[in-house]
């Protein structure tokens, strides 16, 4: 078997340099500075309080480069998209990755690779079948996937220890929901300590199949209608009768936490209303397992939206779960918010491109730029969207209100001053 490393190679000042002249935009912290707002021209643009790379895309972020500089002349792959969201994975294209799977996969096989090879898994992680092949074709395996979601795999493992049925909401298809089932299903490989018991599980993406389930625990719906319901998004040999009378609730940990907690009540009303207040408390363990940096982003977001905005910006990848849940949020506030993958998305000041999730498609848009002037916008970005794509946006936001960004000089070649955040969190310890 291949090595299994989780931790620095020692490596992260090397790295450094190039990381930040990538990813970081001295833009960004000057408007961080000047208390996340910046006036351009007739367009006053403000930033909230938290936003953009979370620590663990940071985390796997610097693992990648710090492996290419690990292993300068050795094959090196990612089992799918490091983190959802495109200039980084094209970057690591750039110095010298492949993948396995997912949009960027080039066909290259398992089977195909040896113990000469190196493959970094993403900071979803991946499913424990995948890193049992992994391992058995003894390759040295890189794992960047982030403390938090690690956390929920320690949750999910207690309740297949404990004979609960892991309750997920989150996407069923999703990479993290993916590997976080597996855990109730299968020992995980670099794991001393095994599984004694194999949990089911059954994953749940809003309140309507919330009520579903409620509706089942009281008894209004037959188990092959919950069954054919949830297809897909059950675990093998689900027996409802028998799998939901003890639940342990978990999350996607880029969900809205809101909406997480309201699905645990519909569960947990449902409970009571059958078993009585007492014995629910024993059948039901209930849990807010969304990660910090979401909850912080989310949180943040509610703040800059109780200002007066005419109009929000989201930057992400489009396939980011945490990054479409900051659109939903503001939307459901009643602001005009757009979601777009970045600056080439601008066209002009009459069109841009966005993603439409019902037609889960990018489709142009037209009367975008906010009619009242002076204006407001709002420009908000998610976990995975490295500061150099926030920056790109200011400037063409710049553009459009015909001014430049008020800077001494043009910020696009100015040494920073400081270090940019992605920089200090990479040069600081301990990183999460």
């Amino acid at each position: 078997m291949g090595s299994f490393r989780r931790t620095s190679f020692g490596l992260k000042l090397a790295v450094r340099p190039e990381i930040e002249k990538v990813f970081a935009s001295r833009l960004v912290d000057l408007i961080r500075e000047r208390d996340f707002g910046i006036d351009l021209g007739a367009v006053h643009l403000r930033l909230p309080r938290s936003f953009g790379l979370c620590h663990g895309v940071e985390r796997a972020i610097q693992l990648a480069h710090e492996t290419r500089l690990r292993w300068p002349q050795a094959r090196l792959f990612l089992t799918d998209e490091i983190v959802h969201n495109p200039s980084v994975n094209r970057r690591l294209q750039a110095i010298g990755y492949r993948y396995l799977g997912g949009r960027y996969a080039d066909g290259t096989t398992i089977e195909q690779l040896g113990p000469d090879d190196v493959v970094v898994l993403p900071a979803f992680g991946v499913e424990t079948d995948l890193l049992e092949r992994l391992r058995e074709q003894g390759v040295q395996l890189v794992d960047t996937t982030c403390g938090e979601v690690m956390t929920v795999w320690k949750r999910v493992r207690e309740y297949a220890r404990d004979g609960y049925t892991t309750v997920i909401h989150g996407a069923p298809g999703h990479q993290e929901t993916r590997a976080t089932v597996s855990r109730a299903n299968h020992d995980d490989p670099f794991l001393s300590q095994r599984l004694s018991a194999y949990g089911a599980w059954i994953v749940l993406r809003d309140f309507a199949d919330a009520e579903f389930v409620a509706r089942f625990v009281a008894g209004h719906i037959e188990p092959d209608e919950l069954c054919a319901r949830f297809d897909g998004a059950l675990s093998p040999g689900f027996d409802p009768v028998f799998d939901l009378q003890r639940v342990g609730m978990a999350n996607q940990t880029t969900m809205l936490a809101r909406e997480t907690l309201q699905l645990q009540e519909i569960l947990w009303r449902a409970f009571v209303a059958r078993y009585g207040e007492s014995e629910a408390s024993a059948r039901v363990r209930l849990a807010d397992t969304v990660c910090s940096a979401t909850q912080d982003r989310q949180d943040a977001l509610r703040d800059l939206l109780d200002e007066p905005l005419d109009m929000l910006l989201v930057v992400g990848g489009y396939n980011s779960a945490n990054t479409t849940h900051l659109v939903e949020l503001a939307r459901t506030r009643g602001v005009r918010a757009f979601h777009i993958e970045g600056v080439e998305c601008i066209a002009d000041r009459r069109t841009l491109r966005q993603w439409e999730p019902a037609a889960q498609r990018e489709v142009p848009t037209s009367g975008w730029w906010p009619a009242r002037i002076p204006t407001r916008i709002g420009l908000a970005a998610g976990a995975s969207t490295p500061d150099v794509r926030i920056g790109e946006v200011v400037l063409r936001i710049a553009e459009l209100a015909g001014t430049k960004v008020p800077l001494d000089s043009d910020v696009r070649a100015t040494p920073p001053r400081a270090e940019p955040r992605l920089a200090r969190s990479i040069h600081g310890q301990g990183n999460t």
